[in-house]
């Protein structure tokens, strides 16, 4: 694999930290107006969302900080496996909220 020069890991993380920054604020007003019992359809539908978008966010982070890493090859193949199978799971996990 090649590797991701500087100032592409510099932008791809500065826009992903921003969807993730959205996701959290919008993701924690959802919560917070669930305390006050104000539900509906699409609160649940935007929740569903946030969370896809943060799950998103972390696979695309994870996948470049595991290609970067300076491991062996049997540790980085371990991490890579059970990267795969948690983000599977997380995936999983907010697709079962829908």
């Amino acid at each position: 694999m090649s590797k991701v020069s500087s100032s592409t890991k510099v932008t791809l993380f500065w826009i992903i930290g921003l969807i993730a920054f959205v996701s959290l604020m919008l993701g924690g007003t959802i919560f917070l107006l669930g305390l006050l019992n104000i539900s509906s359809d699409v609160l649940k539908t935007l929740q569903g969302i946030c969370h896809i978008l943060l799950i998103v966010c972390a696979v695309i982070a994870g996948f470049i900080w595991l290609v970067n890493a300076k491991w062996n090859k049997t540790v980085k193949i371990v991490f890579i496996v059970l990267f795969i199978v948690f983000a599977v799971l997380a995936v999983a996990g907010a697709v079962r909220m829908f």
